[in-house]
């Protein structure tokens, strides 16, 4: 089994992977804000062994552009873009000596532009390239796996609430309607539950072998 370390494992799709992948015998190291860690900042113990990195940790915040801010801007780029870079530089000795895997969470937000979400689909876009591009630089040099896995909509969590407020504030619908034209725009109908897709996550990481030949791909799940 493995070590594997996943960022934002406090909620929502984080909390689902770190049940379902503790359920199958892996060792889950948390890095979560509740626990007083930030992404941005990275601090890894080199005694900490990791097999596989797991960056999920993820935010959006929600406004028209005249109204975003730099602050709001930089929190958001921060985590979802920035954290990842800084997260992997820190885990990557230890990934490098395990010949190990990086998976990231992205979106397809990387590619579908929202209203009011400019800072979150840039920082998708940017988790998107940076996915490909360190798959480039870290599989022949080191023999690290990297690859992503782009959710649509995901059912219960906070970055699915953002969503609907955004739908709700530059619309002016109310929020059943709202969340009824969402779901009319699924090919399934229905949002996506975080726990199916731990489950997805656990099966190609139940070996390095279910998973090495999707290096430098992103995987999209839920239409």
């Amino acid at each position: 089994m493995s070590n594997i370390l996943i960022t934002g494992s406090g909620k929502g799709l984080g909390k689902a992977m770190r049940d379902e992948l503790e359920k199958q015998g892996h060792n889950i190291l948390g890095y979560d804000i509740n626990d007083g860690n930030d992404v941005t900042k990275a601090k890894i113990s080199g005694s900490i062994n990791i097999d596989v990195l797991i960056n999920n940790a993820g935010v959006n915040l929600i406004d028209w552009l005249e109204n975003f801010t730099e602050d709001m801007w930089d929190k958001v780029m921060d985590v979802n873009a920035k954290g990842i870079y800084m997260m992997s530089r820190a885990c990557l000795p230890s990934l490098i000596k395990n010949r190990g895997t990086i998976l990231n969470i992205v979106s397809n937000a990387a590619h579908m532009p929202m209203t009011c979400s400019l800072a979150y689909n840039a920082s998708k876009g940017a988790a998107h390239i940076m996915t490909l591009q360190m798959a480039r630089e870290l599989t022949r040099k080191h023999g690290i796996t990297v690859f992503g896995i782009a959710p649509n909509k995901l059912s219960g969590t906070g970055m699915s609430k953002s969503i609907d407020e955004q739908v709700v504030k530059t619309r002016g619908w109310a929020n059943d309607y709202a969340r009824q034209y969402q779901l009319d725009g699924l090919l399934t109908g229905e949002e996506t539950p975080p726990q199916r897709l731990a489950e997805f996550i656990a099966y190609l990481l139940q070996s390095k072998e279910h998973h090495k030949y999707l290096t430098g791909c992103i995987l999209p799940y839920g239409a």
